[in-house]
């Protein structure tokens, strides 16, 4: 039994020390982005010849969370649902994610309208050429992405800048 105990600790040992790659280097101009949360280090390695960092543009998202459906539309293909996901500093990545997880865990999902502000959600309920100056602004700040049909996206607001794109079988 002794035996088959320090076996099982050497075999352990050996598989931490195997997985354990040191320090991450960088690359000059490269990023890294560590901790989660509110403690999130970025370091960057500087340009070579310097000691001071490369000019460089990191974006640091976060997971969604969680979510809350605040509206559902039944129709003959499934269910639309109206989305409100927390504040957060997502990126267009972590958009993605989350509509891609929410598809996968919900087969009956045809259509989603995802937003970070529940009045966002209420507003985009008012026809489009009825909205007050103020509907339109919430939504131009927190409608994020528009899932059509279960095979499309579209990001929407803050984040209309990046492309939307087929969603594969």
């Amino acid at each position: 039994m002794r035996l088959r105990l320090l076996v099982g600790l050497s075999v352990l040992a050996l598989i931490v020390v195997a997985c354990d790659s040191g320090d991450a280097e960088l690359t000059p101009g490269s990023t890294l982005v560590t901790g989660g949360g509110s403690d999130v280090t970025t370091t960057t390695a500087p340009e070579p010849g310097t000691t001071a960092p490369a000019p460089s543009t990191t974006l640091v998202g976060q997971a969604v969370d969680g979510f809350e459906v605040v509206n559902e539309i039944p129709n003959d293909d499934g269910v639309e649902q109206h989305i409100v996901i927390p504040n957060g500093a997502y990126t267009d990545v972590d958009l993605q994610n989350f509509l891609f997880d929410l598809l996968d865990s919900n087969p009956d999902l045809y259509g989603s309208e995802i937003f970070d502000d529940a009045d966002a959600a209420t507003a985009f309920l008012t026809p489009s050429d009825e909205r007050t100056e103020d509907e339109q602004a919430l939504l131009e700040r927190h409608h994020f992405l528009t899932l059509t049909g279960r095979d499309s996206y579209e990001f929407n607001g803050p984040f209309a800048e990046f492309s939307g794109g087929a969603i594969g079988s």
